[in-house]
């Protein structure tokens, strides 16, 4: 397995607009997954048929508390055919971390649920909550 990656993608899907916040250096390819059982499976066969790092779209919706992000939910519009995930960035870092020990991805892309949310800023701090976990998946860049 390749080293944990972190991509943002400010442009709700859009691969013109992806960007890595880790240092990966090995070709990666997106992954759009409706479950995270989904994804497993057809990662393991980009992997076995590209031999590149697989990156799972993740749309996010993040805020202070959960019930905080579920009332910021109500007025977003998520994308359809994707994993999702609304609560606080410690969940997220969480669920980053399993996705990528549990094999089921090398890394993510992190896609806002709504246009209010920055989702540069969330990758961030979910990469900070990584490293202070003691992630060992790879390096990562150094954030100002």
């Amino acid at each position: 397995m390749s080293n944990l990656r972190v991509f943002i993608d400010a442009a709700d899907g859009d691969a013109g607009d992806w960007t890595e916040l880790t240092d990966g250096a090995d070709p990666a390819v997106r992954l759009a997954a409706r479950d995270l059982q989904h994804a497993q499976r057809a990662g393991d066969r980009l992997r076995a048929d590209t031999g590149a790092a697989v990156v799972l779209d993740l749309t996010v919706l993040v805020a202070e508390d959960r019930r905080a992000a579920r009332r910021l939910l109500a007025a977003a519009q998520p994308a359809g055919d994707a994993v999702h995930y609304v609560g606080t960035v410690e969940g997220l870092a969480g669920l980053v971390d399993d996705i990528y020990t549990l094999g089921v991805a090398d890394g993510v892309t992190l896609i806002p649920a709504s246009g209010q949310q920055d989702v540069r800023a969330v990758g961030e701090q979910t990469l900070r909550r990584l490293r202070s976990r003691g992630h060992t998946g790879g390096p990562v860049r150094a954030l100002v």
